[in-house]
């Protein structure tokens, strides 16, 4: 009579079973999560500007350093009517500015303006010119005159 083999039963692959089962599980839990998280979604209102300023900084009285700083101070100014993203800073070609000014690159003058008031400049001295080839979509500009030191810098509003 042949012996009879006895099968040992080893625990290493109820352990594997048991794993794969709880990755099973962990898989599906995650997969319910994100949807119910997509379907019903996450919202979150933000008051966002009424008008956002892609703004060119000229220095135009030849005050060394002039336009850079100001662009350091007014880039991603906001509040709830104005927003400022200054896109580019060089300096004025003519004849040095005595006074400061803005010239709007939109026809719509009304961003340009609001900005001359945060600024304390005159809002009915903005001009419009349109800037040929205008890649930066600059929408105004702000030149700066030997009168900078009374150009009223916006104060940034800490709502957060």
């Amino acid at each position: 009579m042949p012996k009879k083999r006895t099968q040992k039963s080893f625990p290493f692959g109820r352990y594997l079973e048991l794993a794969i089962a709880v990755a099973f599980v962990i898989v599906v839990l995650f997969v319910a999560s994100l949807t119910i998280k997509v379907t019903q979604g996450v919202t979150r209102t933000v008051e966002a500007p009424r008008y956002l300023v892609r703004l060119q900084v000229l220095n135009g009285c030849g005050e060394s350093g002039l336009a850079s700083r100001m662009s350091d101070y007014l880039d991603s100014y906001a509040d709830q009517d104005l927003q400022i993203r200054v896109v580019d800073t060089d300096d004025f070609d003519t004849r040095p500015v005595h006074r400061s000014f803005i010239i709007s690159r939109e026809e719509d003058r009304t961003a340009a303006r609001l900005l001359a008031r945060r600024l304390g400049l005159n809002e009915a001295e903005v001009i419009y010119k349109a800037i040929e080839n205008n890649y930066r979509q600059v929408s105004a500009t702000l030149v700066l005159g030997t009168d900078y030191e009374a150009v009223r810098l916006p104060q940034v509003s800490d709502k957060e």
